[in-house]
């Protein structure tokens, strides 16, 4: 390239593109601040100041696009500086359309002359052969259209791409929805045959469901004491009743206590007086008659005389209640009633 054309090369690159006539609508004094007013990112910072970019006038003069011919500028970049602008009540230039440039007239016999010209110099490039010398600003040129030719084509092959992949994207969200919409569509119908809400349908379970009264539990006459780690029993008066001398103690019911001395267990009544001995290695309070007590590493129930009345088979057993209790055996739960223990329903 000639020094002449360089020169205006050069000269056409460092045209300017700011509108020198646009005064932003805001106080001296800020305009005049430096970037640091705005409380950006060091990044966003950098970016600016490498473009010459140091005070808020020369922020607020630009519009939105003149800032992505910042290298590196991006979206996000400008994203954050309008933020900063926003909290200090500020803004970019308004975006304006950029004036189309008039034609410049025709001088007729300009035209005629360049298009004479022209003709001369096509004709002087031909060979005898009559066939078109390329010269080396055409060679240039084509290469340089070819190189933009494959920029172009990558562009459009990454951007094809990017939509196929966000395509595929939406398409498998939409897909799950679909599947997750096909399994609650059963559960719909099993719960809401009658086009009731679930949750309608639980209140009118619950409305129908028979309710147990509550048990109310009394305070006991005797409240547990402790001394040297042994417990016992005593009125709420602090009168000693049942003698400190056991491991543990229960609470009584129905006016029998269960209690534990040396991992042994068995019964007292309220004047201490041991009337189940204690030879289980574990038991329950009493309810309704009976108690669930272990031996042998199985469970059975007693009465309140000691006597067997449910034999030492079962793995676990409940409190009896209403006449019946559950017991477990070989990893299954059943309903057992108290009058005919023969008879187990077994539950699962």
């Amino acid at each position: 390239m000639s020094n002449n054309n360089r020169h205006r090369f050069n000269n056409r690159k460092k045209k300017p593109y700011l509108d020198e006539s646009y005064v932003p609508p805001f106080d001296a004094a800020i305009l005049g601040q430096g970037l640091e007013y705005l409380k950006i990112s060091e990044t966003v910072t950098e970016k600016l100041t490498g473009a010459g970019i140091t005070t808020v006038f020369e922020v607020v003069r630009r519009e939105e696009r003149d800032f992505y011919r910042i290298p590196t500028f991006d979206k996000r970049n400008l994203g954050e500086l309008k933020n900063a602008l926003n909290n200090r009540r500020l803004r970019l230039k308004p975006p304006q359309e950029r004036a189309e440039k008039a034609p410049k007239p025709v001088n007729q016999e300009a035209e005629s002359k360049s298009g004479d010209n022209r003709d001369n110099n096509r004709r002087e490039a031909r060979g005898r052969d009559g066939k078109a010398k390329e010269t080396p600003q055409a060679q240039r040129a084509d290469n340089r259209r070819d190189n933009s030719g494959g920029r172009d084509q990558s562009a459009k092959d990454e951007r094809a791409q990017a939509r196929g992949a966000r395509n595929e994207r939406q398409d498998n969200a939409k897909r799950d929805r679909d599947q997750q919409s096909r399994k609650e569509a059963p559960r719909r119908a099993i719960l809401n045959p009658d086009g009731i809400s679930e949750k309608r349908t639980k209140e009118e379970r619950e409305k129908l469901r028979p309710k147990r009264p509550k048990t109310e539990h009394p305070s006991d006459i005797y409240i547990k004491i402790n001394r040297n780690n042994k417990w016992g029993f005593a009125t709420r008066d602090g009168k000693e009743v049942i003698k400190p001398e056991y491991d543990d103690v229960f609470s009584f019911k129905e006016e029998m206590c269960c209690v534990e001395r040396e991992d042994a267990f068995g019964f007292i009544d309220r004047a201490g007086e041991v009337v189940i001995p204690l030879v289980y290695e574990c038991a329950a309070s009493f309810s309704e008659g009976y108690a669930c007590v272990f031996k042998g590493g199985v469970c059975g129930y007693i009465d309140k005389q000691g006597n067997t009345v449910i034999p030492f088979e079962f793995d676990a057993g409940t409190a009896v209640t209403d006449g019946e209790c559950r017991v477990k055996k070989a990893g299954k739960w059943g309903e057992l009633h108290i009058d005919n223990p023969s008879e187990i329903r077994w539950i699962n």
